[in-house]
């Protein structure tokens, strides 16, 4: 089978092909995901052709003799208790698919994996009364049923823990052959089309993508069976050539810290490598831009070449607060991580730094945390990395700390001259609605195009736009802002 990278855009696509790269296994589908709910609906033919949602399809793969393995990640019972609750319904999904897949559903092999890592002593007793006030909170809105089937770890008589650490990747790999990988988990909140014509509060865009190489495949394929063990500290990390990573698991001596021990970091790495590397453009999309050492590095590299020029897409406010009003403290602490993040990389760029936020090419009701320039903004759920024409990334990782040293990620990269075009074709035209010149695909030439429509579309009426971007408020929200003193920003 020849090898291929493409580069897939919103749900729309990527859970299309998703579905046709299951529906083709012949011997093995392994995954590993965030969430991943079996009753989310399908969208290709191929798909509707077996029935109407993933629970449908999987039945009929396992059933041809396929095996189905997954492993989803399971979060803390008290400071996640609805993500909890998401991870037992799918153990419960995979029980009912091995049950009606008969035979074959010996076959099928459905777990939640809890990240070991939890804080240490110290920083536990500090957060136990906040952690035991959620805790009430929780168990309050539960009845019984709820608290014994769903939300199964929340039990008053167990002290809370404070797992600190999540397995936030997504990915499969069907017949070691064939690697999907990115941002996407898979249920029905992340689904949104390129046009991003759902309300505010429902769209998603995101970037996955589907490579087609053995060697890479089974790279994946060997992490998926070896993380939890490296996670729990059992057995040494895994060599796993075409894919990058970040792992961790818990300390030897956790006494006085909150953080695990990082095991890679590979992704933070290719990310630095990418920044020296540059000699035109730097292209970046992210759900959070909050690393000190993404920052610097970024500045770093711009100090160093003064005809190198930037450009960052990245939400106009985080999704949890533009449509959930969630500003507890992590929230405020994250908002003016992500000043003084933005605060380096504009200080080191000046004019050479495009921020830009999508936006729906309509005029807003109100002016509110879930508008921006007028008009209702696009949730950016994308993790992209693109140097001049010549190196491309996509994983699962955003660019805060978390992503970067805490939790579990995986992401895929490309140097192939064919591959990068492609991907870069197909990530800069989701942004406009025109078809895009030649000046504004070349890493040479398009930060002057970008930088002037994003400026336009930031005066124009939103029906007289040039394309869902707008300039970045990063005035935005400060009034919720709080730096947190001797926390460590990768919490966030």
């Amino acid at each position: 089978m020849a090898s291929s990278f493409d580069v897939l855009v919103t749900a729309d696509e990527a859970f299309q092909a998703f579905e046709r790269a299951v529906l083709s296994a012949e011997t093995s589908i392994v995954a590993g995901f965030r969430i991943f709910d079996m009753t989310t609906r399908l969208r290709s033919p191929e798909g509707l052709a077996i029935g109407k949602t993933w629970f449908d399809l999987l039945e009929h793969v396992v059933r041809k003799g396929v095996s189905f393995e997954l492993t989803v990640s399971d979060f803390d019972p008290v400071m996640a208790t609805e993500l909890h609750e998401v991870a037992t319904k799918t153990v419960r999904q995979g029980a009912a698919l091995a049950e009606l897949a008969g035979a074959a559903g010996s076959n099928v092999t459905v777990r939640a994996h809890l990240h070991p890592a939890k804080a240490g002593l110290v920083p536990w007793l500090a957060f136990l009364p906040v952690v035991l006030g959620r805790m009430k909170k929780a168990r309050a809105i539960r009845d019984d049923t709820r608290l014994s089937r769903g939300a199964i770890g929340l039990k008053e008589t167990v002290l809370p823990q404070m797992h600190t650490v999540t397995h936030h990747q997504k990915l499969a790999v069907i017949d070691d052959a064939t690697l999907y990988v990115g941002g996407l988990d898979l249920n029905e909140r992340r689904y949104d089309t390129q046009d991003h014509d759902r309300p505010s509060a429902e769209t998603w865009s995101d970037v996955q993508a589907i490579v087609r190489n053995e060697a890479t495949a089974t790279s994946a394929r060997r992490h998926l069976d070896t993380f939890t063990e490296t996670t729990e500290g059992a057995m040494q990390v895994t060599s796993a050539p075409g894919i990058l990573r970040t792992l961790s698991k818990p300390r030897r001596l956790q006494f006085p810290y909150l953080s695990p021990q990082t095991v890679l970091s590979e992704l933070e790495e290719a990310h630095l490598a990418a920044f020296r590397t540059a000699v035109h453009h730097i292209h970046i999309e992210t759900q959070f831009f909050r690393s000190t050492q993404i920052a610097d590095g970024l500045a770093k590299a711009a100090q160093n070449s003064s005809d190198l020029t930037a450009t960052i897409i990245m939400p106009g406010t985080p999704d949890e607060l533009a449509h959930e009003d969630h500003d507890s403290l992590d929230m405020k602490f994250g908002l003016a991580k992500e000043r003084d993040a933005v605060a380096v990389v504009k200080a080191a760029f000046g004019s050479r730094l495009t921020i830009a936020s999508p936006v729906r090419p309509l005029m807003a009701q109100r002016t509110d945390r879930d508008t921006l320039a007028g008009s209702e903004l696009i949730h950016v759920h994308n993790k992209v990395l693109l140097r001049d024409d010549s190196y491309l990334l996509i994983s699962s990782a955003n660019l805060n700390g978390r992503s970067l040293r805490w939790d579990t990620e995986v992401g895929v990269e490309t140097t192939d001259a064919q591959d990068v075009m492609r991907g870069r074709n197909k990530l800069f035209s989701h942004w406009w609605f025109d078809r895009l010149p030649p000046e504004a695909l070349n890493a040479a030439t398009r930060f002057d195009w970008w930088q002037d429509r994003v400026g336009k579309n930031g005066l124009l009426r939103p029906q007289n736009r040039a394309g869902f971007l707008v300039p970045f408020d990063s005035k935005k929200n400060a009034d919720l802002r709080q730096n947190l003193p001797g926390v460590t920003e990768d919490m966030v």
